[in-house]
């Protein structure tokens, strides 16, 4: 594909998912496509100025037992969080751990760390080397066996392999 078709089919694309963007925002309200539309191509126009992201591929097969997967780990976390802050008896033990990751970096690693962040109890707060340091509600919970079946499922999600127990 040449460079111009591959650029102005990303224009494009780019174009689509900010005009999206903007009715979703604005719940497709019709005076704000005034000021909506100029945004939308700026920010489409930016393919030509900014380097294409690093290609990667979604395993279709695994959105749905991710996505199943990701809900129930949303749910059981949020009645644990939701139960230890309104009983005092409840152990609460915050602080910050480093999860030795071997997801590459790139699309999947940022994904990995957001998918952490969203769900209850857990916040990834940044990345040193190969690790991502974590905060958590309660240190005596197995957070790393957690992580560690997320970073599988994100792998798979992603088509990468990675094997467990061997720190990048």
């Amino acid at each position: 594909m040449a460079a111009g078709s591959k650029n102005s089919r990303r224009f494009l694309v780019t174009l689509g998912a900010c005009l999206f963007l903007w009715w979703v925002l604005t719940e497709g309200d019709p005076g704000s496509w005034t000021l909506g539309v100029p945004l939308a191509v700026l920010a489409a126009l930016s393919v030509f100025t900014l380097p294409a992201g690093r290609r990667y591929r979604i395993a279709w097969r695994q959105v749905l037992p991710f996505a199943l997967s990701f809900f129930w780990q949303s749910l059981v976390g949020g009645l644990d969080v939701s139960r230890r802050a309104f009983s005092p008896r409840l152990p609460l033990r915050p602080g910050f751990i480093d999860y030795p990751v071997q997801l590459r970096r790139g699309p999947a690693l940022t994904f990995f760390m957001i998918v952490i962040s969203l769900l209850p109890g857990t916040l990834s707060v940044g990345l040193h080397r190969a690790c991502v340091h974590v905060h958590v509600l309660d240190l005596g919970l197995d957070v790393q066996g957690s992580l560690a079946d997320l970073e599988g499922r994100v792998a798979r999600l992603f088509g990468i392999t990675i094997h467990q127990g061997e720190a990048s």
